[in-house]
């Protein structure tokens, strides 16, 4: 098994931001990178297979659908605690 691309099985460290709706949500930035074992489910599927077939050192811009997220914004899946 090639380490050097992203595939099943393989941990990726990569660095992020996540910007919605052109606001910064979350970076790694001054934190590290971001390490996950790839089919596993550790981060969104969405994300994860935008990058499958990726190489070391690869970069890319992904825009990941609600759907393949954490799914539509829902008010009720919220309270006030």
């Amino acid at each position: 098994m090639s380490t050097d691309t992203v595939q099943d099985g393989v941990v990726v460290s990569m660095e992020y931001t996540l910007h919605v709706d052109g606001e910064q949500l979350d970076t790694s930035e001054g934190q590290g990178p971001l390490q996950f074992l790839v089919g596993y489910g550790n981060v969104i599927a969405g994300l994860e297979s935008e990058m499958m077939g990726m190489k070391v050192g690869d970069s890319k811009d992904v825009v990941v659908q609600p759907e393949n997220g954490y799914g539509e914004f829902d008010d009720e899946a919220f309270m006030n605690v």
